[in-house]
């Protein structure tokens, strides 16, 4: 009875875990300054989540949330520009261990998948090709049609020519379009393409792919994600501006 009662305060402890974890998480814009998380919100969704994983029962969604805190703290606290890829390091090894654990998990994928093509757009092409970063990435965001995820790797990762048969900067429009068809309010599917317009020197296809995407608004529920991208559309905007007034 005593070992019944013990096992039912600690899942019941674990649950106000995750539940807090997500509340902090619900909330992961409140006291930002600027486009910057507060970084004591980020620690206590962090902390819980963490805690939230030593029960088995709610493990998956924990570790999902664990993953997606930790994502989010990487894009949204400020840390030492030197010690960028040490965090990328961290963010790919951490989501690589939830991925081999909860390979379906939809969330733990694409944040692998976003993880690894950021990680390997930033090494050497030599590394990347030698580490198989391109295929990790393709095989996961087909797993789950990730659509943004393979868009963004056919325009980032290294592509050589004979040596390699994937990625091809051809399919990076296909299925970045096919993304903004599947989900039109996500802010960064309109800068991965309009910046896709801006390398094919496409200026005036980029500018109203830019249009579009501003004129989508700020979604409460992702407020610092939707704010970051509308400054990366500006910038963008901005950058394609200043090279049509020197023509």
């Amino acid at each position: 009875m005593f070992g019944f009662l013990l096992l039912a305060a600690m899942f019941l402890f674990a649950n106000e875990n995750l539940r807090f974890a997500d509340s902090c998480y619900a909330v992961r814009a409140e006291g930002a300054n600027g486009d910057k998380a507060d970084i004591k919100n980020v620690h206590l969704m962090k902390d819980a989540y963490r805690k939230a994983m030593e029960d088995s029962s709610i493990l998956e969604k924990a570790t999902e949330g664990y993953v997606k805190s930790y994502y989010f703290a990487f894009r949204f606290t400020r840390f030492d520009k030197n010690k960028r890829k040490i965090h990328l390091d961290s963010l790919k090894n951490i989501s690589e261990a939830a991925y081999l654990k909860f390979p379906k998990n939809k969330e733990i994928s694409h944040i692998y998948a976003s993880s690894l093509s950021m990680w390997g757009a930033e090494k050497n092409p030599l590394a990347a090709v030698k580490e198989g970063v391109a295929a990790r990435v393709r095989d996961i965001a087909k797993s789950t049609n990730d659509y943004q995820i393979l868009g963004r790797a056919h325009q980032l990762l290294p592509y050589i020519p004979i040596v390699l048969s994937w990625p091809k900067k051809d399919s990076a429009d296909y299925y970045l379009n096919l993304a903004l068809k599947n989900d039109p309010r996500d802010l960064y599917t309109y800068f991965f393409l309009a910046e896709l317009r801006f390398d094919q020197k496409r200026y005036a296809d980029a500018l109203n792919i830019i249009d579009r995407g501003l004129a989508r608004g700020i979604r409460t529920s992702y407020f610092l994600e939707d704010k970051r991208g509308r400054w990366q559309l500006k910038e963008l905007q901005k950058k394609i501006n200043a090279k049509l007034d020197k023509k």
